[in-house]
């Protein structure tokens, strides 16, 4: 097999070349024949496995190496990107409060101690709840339903609150003030994380919590980016201490990091507001691994220790949501 760098395959073309597709007829035959069968058959899009950069196999059902998907949620995996890029840039602080740049935060006795550390974490406090205005307005006017690092949230606020706060920082800076534009351009395009869209809500603003639209290449190398602690090419792209909290769980909860789940520590039967296998008795998953997660089972898998970054994208349907962490972990594993 054509022993080429992850970071050499993805991102010198935008396109599938013709060394790309030789790459792709010298893979095994058989290697990881099972788990992409049980992808396909829940209409599965794009399946990719590297170890170490290195391309094990990828496969596509039906479209092409660049064509993008909507992850949902696993939106949220590129938040933690976000604020490794600006402590890098040294623009924000993980332990400064959120009250520096929402002001108004300041004057409220729980809301001025929560950092953002804690808003990126889950922990703060501040949910939607059941509330159907899910704005920037109505993010902003929330009070905390729990003091904050006692409680965790699955919940959107958190994401709208920190697209704002980049947005004011980004906007002090004196440069490109949207943050998806800003991110797209310091650090997703330098790895070769292309194409990549971004929704938004009537504002404008680009939706970090679920709006990404991104290829399984991509998404696989912001996912790398993430494993090697936030190296590229022997330098230090973005901050490393934010990558490594963002893979770390709080005291709110052990198995949630910034915008992934972790598989460890402690599998238990209640799930954290979120369904899946994941922390069950048969899961394969190291202790190391964190997961990007969106409906239709998008997947992005991510284990430091073993050099691992898998990606998986389906089409939205209803067969796409029979999904098992688990068992598609088994199988892949099965093949390393």
């Amino acid at each position: 097999m054509n022993r080429r760098t992850f970071l050499s395959v993805a991102a010198a073309s935008s396109v599938v070349s013709a060394s790309t597709a030789q790459m792709a007829r010298a893979q095994p035959a058989g290697r990881f024949a099972e788990a992409i069968a049980y992808s396909a058959q829940r209409d599965g899009a794009a399946f990719l496995v590297a170890r170490h950069g290195i391309i094990l196999r990828e496969e596509y059902h039906g479209g092409h190496a660049d064509l993008r998907y909507p992850i949902g949620v696993g939106t949220r995996m590129f938040a933690p990107l976000l604020a490794a890029s600006l402590v890098e840039d040294r623009l924000l602080s993980l332990d400064e409060m959120v009250a520096l740049t929402l002001g108004d935060w300041g004057a409220h006795p729980v809301k001025s101690t929560i950092s953002i550390r804690s808003l990126l974490s889950g922990a703060s406090g501040i949910t939607f709840g059941r509330s159907r205005d899910r704005t920037l307005d109505a993010a902003l006017a929330l009070d905390p339903v729990d003091p904050p690092g006692v409680s965790f949230h699955a919940d959107e606020a958190p994401y709208v609150l920190f697209a704002e706060i980049a947005r004011r920082k980004l906007q002090g800076s004196g440069g490109e003030s949207d943050p998806a534009r800003w991110l797209t351009t310091r650090t997703l395009l330098p790895v070769g994380c292309v194409p990549i869209g971004w929704a938004r809500g009537a504002d404008g603003a680009a939706r970090i919590d679920d709006g990404a639209a991104v290829s399984a290449r991509g998404w696989a190398l912001a996912g790398e980016l993430l494993r090697r602690d936030g190296v590229w090419r022997a330098q230090q792209l973005i901050d490393e201490n934010v990558v490594r909290e963002a893979m770390r769980g709080s005291f709110a909860e052990a198995r949630a990091g910034f915008g992934v789940w972790l598989a460890a520590p402690g599998r238990t039967r209640d799930d954290p507001d979120f369904d899946s296998d994941l922390w069950r008795g048969r899961s394969p998953a190291p202790p190391t691994l964190a997961m990007a997660a969106g409906r239709a089972g998008q997947r992005l898998y991510i284990s430091p220790t073993e050099g691992l970054v898998i990606a998986r994208l389906s089409r939205d349907s209803e067969g796409a949501r029979q999904w098992s962490d688990a068992q598609f972990l088994s199988l892949v594993y099965r093949d390393l």
